[in-house]
């Protein structure tokens, strides 16, 4: 640097002066490179003004290229201003830190729509899929944030009508997170409550959570707001909607007045603006100090009674009638989940030396392990999109390891390292698909491999498999994801290995010779004897979809529907039943939606990716590599299922 010539410019802002070099300035930035070429004016200037940029930011930007040392940019707490003023002024290098920071270690539940907000500003679009991707996924967590409550009516309109907002318990989610927005600041946002209204999706909420929209004041307080869940409650129930003559209008008001009159005893009180960021339940948030309200707010005889079947109640106006049919006629959410497979990517010029002091001898690899998805509409043919090299570090990829993914997090599970060695994979590891980042997550209790895997509520169980010495085992063992705690669970009534498996209806099932159910609540397995297998069925695949679960085996091309009954009616029996058969082996299928997908491998090598959709009960071929291009793709898995799942993509 040129720290013994004088400096030449001096860069203002805000009331900071930083005395600088232009020759400095321009090698590390194209702004001020251009800035001081010949075509501006701030080229001879000695003193220039920089808008828009935060002083303090400024500071670390020239501490960074004078010192040429890193930022410690996570122990800064305006760590968006700087990405901000390093994309503004374009020192590129640091931008990119910055942004990779953000990413792999900054970006969490309370910094996510901040943000997002700042990526949109600065047409940073990868940064801004990823924090959108995690507000929208985690937004259970986000509408609890102060950030959340910051947002514009137009930001948290946006954020809440999206299609991939992940609502965890049902759209009432949606009604609260927007009724705290508001109640937030209520004199300035009051006037929005249709607005947020509009963002629920009416066609997946129930009759119950509607009727109890009509206990919080904002709502009692808005008559057109009234009317339009009135109107959407009479649809839902079945009954008959028909448009108001003039005469009803004209009554409809009168009745309305006097609704009013009764309904400014439970107005919500300005004067709460606010216990800040508080997110309780807004039934009982009115203020008693100008309320007069002494107790909770219950649903009074008169709301109740407005409530009621008449036919006053099931006429409307042609305007509230179009407003209700238009908010019921929104679609459900989709969730962003595509099909995928762990297979392997063709990589002819590696080359390793196995370490095992026995075998000492060069091993060809012909490819590394990746998760591939296919996106039907979207993509032409199969996309590798991460190499999971965590499965990649020892001598030999791990045989009998299993790939599950929960969410957001994928996780590497089991496996023996070198047969009959004794050299087991005991490391679990968690990848974000958010963060883009490994981390070590525990170690497996009990090592084994040719297990199977199930989710069920905050646990990953463990069934089966085989374990050291090649024995089958049967047990059973279970680890919460939040305390990341171990326990053993009881047995399977037999040994088991690859075995398909899947929660069902808050039970854990086994398909083995017979079907086993556990029940998580007890801790007991149970034998559903009535249900008698197809002959010579070795399921290893359960995908459960509505009242039934669909099976596959990874030798055949058959798809089975297994419609199981519990609830001791002699005249409903459990059955399997053919569903029909895919072009090739089902060696990988999973469940997206409402479709079936098999990526499956044969003897040549050749690859294909197959569907069957359930609603049109049709099986077709999306894709295979000898007619199509294969993105240098080895092969799905053929002899093992690794892992098929949804994948969440946004």
């Amino acid at each position: 640097m040129e720290k013994n010539n004088p400096f030449d410019v001096v860069l203002k802002v805000g009331d900071v002066n930083f005395p600088c070099h232009r020759k400095t300035l321009a090698d590390y930035s194209p702004y001020f490179q251009a800035m001081f070429s010949d075509r501006f004016i701030e080229k001879d200037k000695e003193c220039i003004e920089i808008q828009g940029v935060d002083s303090e930011a400024m500071a670390m930007l020239l501490q960074s290229i004078y010192k040429k040392e890193e930022l410690n940019l996570l122990t800064s707490q305006n760590i968006l201003s700087i990405l901000q003023a390093s994309s503004m002024l374009q020192f590129e290098s640091i931008q990119k830190t910055c942004i990779d920071l953000i990413v792999h270690e900054w970006l969490n539940i309370t910094t996510c729509l901040q943000t997002m907000k700042t990526a949109h500003q600065l047409d940073l679009i990868t940064l801004y899929q990823k924090a959108r991707a995690l507000a929208l996924w985690e937004f259970s967590k986000v509408k609890m944030t102060d950030a959340f409550l910051d947002l514009s009516i137009d930001q948290v309109s946006e954020y809440l009508e999206n299609d991939a907002l992940n609502t965890t318990e049902s759209e009432f989610e949606v009604f609260e997170a927007g009724l705290s927005w508001i109640q937030f600041k209520p004199l300035q946002r009051s006037r929005y409550l249709n607005k947020v209204l509009e963002c629920i999706r009416y066609c997946d909420i129930s009759v119950s959570d509607i009727r109890t929209m009509f206990l919080y004041p904002f709502i009692n307080e808005d008559l057109e707001c009234q009317q339009i869940l009135k109107c959407i409650l009479c649809i839902k129930e079945g009954k008959e909607v028909r448009e108001q003559s003039p005469r009803q209008s004209i009554e409809s008001v009168d009745s309305d007045n006097y609704m009013e009159s009764r309904q400014k005893k439970i107005k919500t009180c300005m004067c709460i603006e606010i216990e800040k960021k508080e997110t309780n339940s807004l039934i009982d948030k009115c203020c008693r100090c100008c309320t007069g309200i002494q107790e909770p707010i219950t649903p009074s005889d008169e709301i109740q009674h407005s409530n009621d079947t008449d036919s006053e109640r099931d006429t409307f106006s042609i305007k509230i009638i179009t407003s209700a049919t238009q908010l019921l006629s929104k679609s459900q959410r989709t969730l962003p989940f595509v099909p995928c497979v762990v297979g392997h990517k063709m990589d002819k010029n590696e080359k390793r030396k196995d370490i095992n002091d026995e075998i000492r001898k060069s091993i060809s690899y012909n490819g590394k392990p990746y998760i591939i998805y296919f996106q039907e509409g979207k993509s032409h043919h199969p996309i590798p999109f991460l190499h999971l090299s965590k499965a990649n570090e020892g001598p030999l990829e791990p045989t009998g390891y299993k790939v599950i993914c929960r969410g957001r997090d994928l996780y590497i599970i089991g496996g023996e390292l070198l047969l009959g060695h004794g050299n087991w994979n005991c490391s679990i590891w968690k990848y974000d698909l958010i963060t883009e980042s490994w981390t070590y997550e525990t170690s497996i209790s009990t090592p084994r491999r040719h297990h199977s895997i199930c989710c069920h509520g905050d646990y990953i169980y463990i069934i089966g498999g085989f374990g050291r010495h090649r024995v089958i085992m049967n047990s059973v063992e279970r680890y919460h994801i939040e305390s990341k705690c171990w326990d053993r669970r009881a047995p399977l009534p037999r040994n088991l290995y690859s075995v398909a498996c899947c929660t069902f209806n808050e039970h854990i099932f086994v398909f083995g010779p017979q079907v086993y159910i556990y029940h998580p609540s007890s801790d007991n397995w149970f034998v559903l004897s009535e249900a008698i297998l197809p002959s010579g069925a070795a399921f290893t695949s359960a995908m459960p979809y509505g009242k039934s679960i669909y099976l596959t085996c990874i030798y055949s091309r058959e798809l089975t529907r297994f419609t199981p009954h519990l609830n001791g009616n002699e005249k409903q029996v459990s059955r399997f039943e053919s569903v029909g058969s895919f072009v090739h082996n089902t060696s990988n299928t999973c469940l997206v939606h409402d479709v079936i997908y098999s990526f499956s491998t044969d003897d040549l090598e050749n690859t294909f990716v197959e569907a069957y959709y359930i609603a049109e009960n049709k099986f077709n071929i999306l894709w295979d590599s000898v007619s199509m291009e294969n993105n240098d793709i080895l092969d799905f898995s053929a002899k093992h299922s690794i892992g098929c799942f949804p994948l969440l993509k946004y």
